[in-house]
């Protein structure tokens, strides 16, 4: 049997980095964790620290660790290699990017470029800092930005590119600098310049929730207020019938004039108006429920007119403010509508191949714009 060598003495002040103390026990030294967290070791200086991430420097690959699945936040300075997945919490990589990047949230921060990878988020935000080229960038809740993209596939609640290439793009709210042969749906879509790319054309959707339910309602309630309408307009016409022959005007007159004290009537007088009323007296009492009749009428036709304003503002409110700017026409770009339902969820929470499959099933909707030069300044709400 070979005996290991004697282990070689260390001083533990040259080790001990960031978040670690020495301690000194029955005579020996100890590096003790003075905090929570990972422990990482720098290749250079030998320093062991302790943090709240996980940090690597070698870099993602078959070699070195294979996939990853991690509980805390990662920092990796080295590539992430073709068909390695790293997923985690927080994810920053400071070197290009092949695979695939999986955050259940927090922040992915990709320093230099994503080539045919994927950035996946489920709840925070994704940054670029260089480009991404035949890559997927996703998250459910928080803003995809970056500098550069061309082939690729970005949703999110809001996306914000400089110059995209080629893209499909679904968002709430979308913002390019220059947009060449993309397809981009939003319901608010921001682009300084947009034109087709090569073969490509450059297609934008504006998102509109499908508010069918709510023009159903209106159109009920707005029947029931018409029917209510008529109603009281055929009353009023029997009330306008009675109250229009001679006798009941000369009586109705006479008592409205007494009534107002414009008149006072003698005992014989009065005698023969209560007389007049005697005999009146079925078509007083009919005139009396006709009006009551012709006020319910009325009140009813109020009430749905007022529950078919109210179910419009609930549309108006549905739709919210979905627009279309593009300040610079800069070739053939058509503007169609894409309609969604809202109870559904996000319209762009779908996987890439849906999406794909949903830009072009709205190929054939109606166009709101269509053309090569100009610019487009379009609302949903000066539309309704």
């Amino acid at each position: 049997m070979i005996e290991p060598p004697e282990p070689r003495d260390l001083e533990l002040t040259g080790v001990a980095g960031e978040g670690t103390v020495i301690e000194h026990i029955n005579g020996e030294d100890y590096l003790v964790s003075a905090v929570e967290g990972f422990v990482s070791v720098d290749g250079g200086s030998k320093r062991l620290s302790i943090g709240p991430k996980i940090v690597s420097r070698e870099g993602v690959s078959v070699r070195t660790t294979g996939n990853l699945q991690l509980t805390g936040e990662y920092e990796e300075f080295g590539e992430v290699q073709e068909q390695r997945v790293v997923d985690g919490y927080s994810i920053t990589i400071h070197q290009d990017v092949y695979g695939k990047i999986n955050s259940r949230g927090g922040n992915i921060s990709l320093l230099r470029n994503l080539i045919g990878g994927t950035a996946m988020n489920v709840d925070g935000n994704i940054k670029v800092k260089g480009m991404a080229s035949g890559a997927v960038l996703q998250t459910k809740k928080g803003e995809v930005v970056l500098g550069r993209a061309e082939n690729c596939v970005i949703s999110g609640s809001k996306v914000v590119v400089g110059e995209a290439l080629n893209c499909e793009i679904m968002a709430d709210e979308v913002m390019v600098h220059k947009a060449e042969g993309c397809t981009i749906a939003a319901r608010k879509i921001d682009i300084d310049g947009a034109g087709p790319r090569k073969q490509a054309e450059m297609q934008l959707y504006v998102l509109l929730p499908d508010t069918g339910k709510y023009d159903r309602s209106i159109a009920e309630y707005r029947e029931k207020a018409a029917r209510h309408a008529a109603a009281a307009s055929q009353r009023q016409s029997e009330l306008d019938a009675l109250t229009g022959r001679q006798d009941m005007r000369n009586y109705l007159t006479l008592a409205t004039r007494v009534r107002k004290q414009e008149v006072v009537l003698t005992h014989e007088q009065l005698g023969l108006f209560q007389k007049m009323a005697e005999q009146l007296g079925p078509a007083l009492k009919q005139v009396g429920q006709i009006s009551l009749a012709v006020k319910e009428a009325q009140v009813r036709q109020k009430q749905m007119e007022d529950q078919a304003e109210a179910v419009l503002h609930q549309k108006l409110s549905v739709i919210g403010a979905a627009r279309c700017t593009v300040r610079a026409v800069l070739g053939d770009t058509l503007l169609r509508p894409m309609i969604f339902n809202p109870d559904l969820g996000p319209a762009y929470d779908h996987a890439p191949k849906d999406i794909k499959a949903r830009l072009r099933a709205a190929s054939g909707s109606q166009p709101i714009f269509s053309g090569a030069r100009g610019s487009i300044d379009w609302s949903a709400s000066s539309a309704v």
